[in-house]
């Protein structure tokens, strides 16, 4: 036998071990097709090229259920079925051009998964909804209100946008695989590690719970030189920087405890920022909370109150602070008294 004549044997074999998976995962079969189908398994080697496409087709499930992938999957059957698979399944008398045929059906359906199973995923939370996902490399993805985050996955790496909010990951382990997050002007990478990345007032805001994540400029992740710009981040540190602006970030060392009680629906304040208190507790409700003089927002202020209840949080600035509360329409306005 010739090594052409090999070569499409084999393709034949796997293109059969293919076709018979899509068959089996597709419901029962009748009397004559459980015959045809262990007379084939009974050849050598078919046991094991079934097994491999099971596996294949095993590892889309995740997306199975997919509207896209279940029509393209529909399709596919229903064009081989068009196709008599009786002859084939009969043995000899399917010929080759039935099998290129049916064949090309299932390299357009497996190459749709493949694209479909590289999609973007974007994940949107509105005012005062939280979400928790679990991504498809095991990583898992706390999100937190009026946040918009879009995740980007092949073999090679793990690519995370956050347009807009808060979010914390559980980055799965996966040395061959960086997971990054771009975030405003920065990039922050990681391997297996917990941090948090959150877009406020114009700054990007990295805390570290455990493991070691690099920040980055993103105009820089091309340059390898001394001249990239670029911070290593050690567990229970925190980054803030201002994006766009040249000044150097700040590092603190943060209350962890403190910084994760917005999982619980807690917003804890300790010498924040009034604007970036003001920001926070906008997106847990429609009632947004206005400063009347902008530089009210540099008022440090202390306290922890319920996300979703903006008249607390304005009855305990306005009781220890020179402000006052005015309502105007949807707005809770603070104003210097």
């Amino acid at each position: 036998m010739t090594a052409a004549v090999e070569m499409q044997s084999d393709a034949a074999a796997l293109e059969a071990a293919a076709l018979w998976c899509v068959q089996l995962s597709e419901g029962e079969l009748t009397e004559r097709e459980w015959a045809a189908f262990d007379a084939w398994l009974a050849q050598p080697g078919n046991a094991d090229l079934l097994q491999e496409a099971a596996a294949i087709w095993q590892a889309s499930g995740a997306i199975a259920d997919w509207p896209g992938v279940i029509a393209l999957r529909t399709r596919a059957l229903v064009d081989f079925r068009k196709r008599d698979r009786r002859r084939w399944m009969g043995g000899p008398s399917w010929s080759m051009a039935r099998m290129a045929a049916a064949a090309a059906v299932l390299i357009v359906t497996m190459v749709s998964i493949a694209w479909y199973a590289l999609e973007p995923r974007g994940y949107r939370t509105g005012i005062g909804e939280r979400q928790v996902a679990m991504l498809a490399d095991g990583s898992h993805l706390s999100i937190d209100a009026d946040t918009a985050v879009t995740v980007r996955m092949n073999d090679r790496a793990r690519a995370v946008e956050l347009a807009d909010g808060r979010a914390k990951f559980d980055v799965a382990r996966d040395p061959l695989r960086p997971f990054t997050v771009a975030a405003g002007d920065k990039l922050i990478v990681a391997v297996g590690t917990s941090f948090s990345v959150e877009r406020i007032n114009g700054e990007v805001r990295v805390i570290l719970y455990k493991g070691q994540v690099e920040i980055r400029d993103r105009a820089d992740t091309a340059r390898q030189d001394d001249g990239a710009r670029r911070v290593l981040l050690t567990p229970g540190s925190e980054f803030v920087a201002a994006v766009g602006s040249g000044r150097p970030a700040q590092i603190s060392r943060p209350d962890l405890s403190q910084s994760l009680s917005w999982e619980q629906g807690l917003l804890n304040f300790d010498q924040e920022p009034l604007a970036s208190a003001v920001a926070r507790v906008n997106r847990y409700s429609a009632r947004h909370v206005v400063l009347a003089d902008p530089a009210l927002g540099a008022i440090p202020i202390d306290g922890v109150f319920r996300a979703g209840d903006p008249d607390a949080f304005v009855d305990g600035i306005v009781a220890v602070h020179p402000m006052r509360r005015r309502v105007d329409g949807d707005e809770i306005v603070l104003e210097r008294r």
